[in-house]
């Protein structure tokens, strides 16, 4: 069952928190395919069942208004080393959410996507009280959200980038 939050949203794109299930399993399973293409069905299903087996990890789903599934992102909240990140200089590690996947079924809503799921991403870190996010690569698929985020991005020239979680940033919180 996925949750019906989503009070802050692009007109067109809605975004939900995945539940497990067999019937929402089976939902997301041909975008996994397509970022996994070697991976067999079984393989598919043992991985999203991982990354759900801990409270801290969790899956966003993106639906367009005709409900099919046109995007997702899998994170998990970690402690890495702080690099500046965090308010405390002292602190040896800071709280983390990294974006494991982040994956769009269209070209055409790519960066929409993009930009939707990382917003419900930075709600989920500030709600869990992590100091950054860590995303993939910000190439040009990633436009929307450095637009939005530049004052908050961090390390962007390396193979990951990093958004400062600032108290500002969010008001949504259902996530």
């Amino acid at each position: 069952m996925l949750s019906t939050n989503n009070t802050n949203k692009l007109p067109g794109l809605n975004i939900f928190r995945f539940q497990d299930s067999d019937l929402s399993l089976m939902s997301i399973l041909p975008l996994l395919a397509e970022e996994f293409p070697s991976w067999g069905l079984d393989r598919l299903k043992s991985y999203i069942r991982l990354v759900l087996k801990q409270e801290s990890n969790g899956i966003l789903v993106a639906k367009n208004d005709s409900s099919y599934n046109v995007g997702l992102l899998i994170y998990s909240i970690q402690d890495i080393m702080n690099k500046g990140f965090s308010k405390n200089a002292k602190k040896e590690f800071s709280k983390c959410l990294v974006v494991e996947n982040l994956i769009s079924s269209s070209p055409v809503l790519e960066k929409k996507v993009y930009l939707q799921l990382a917003n419900k991403a930075v709600d989920i870190a500030e709600n869990n009280s992590c100091d950054v996010i860590e995303l993939p690569r910000l190439d040009s698929s990633f436009d929307l959200i450095k637009k939005k985020y530049e004052k908050y991005i961090l390390n962007s020239d390396g193979w990951r980038a990093f958004i400062k979680i600032n108290k500002i940033l969010t008001a949504n919180k259902e996530l």
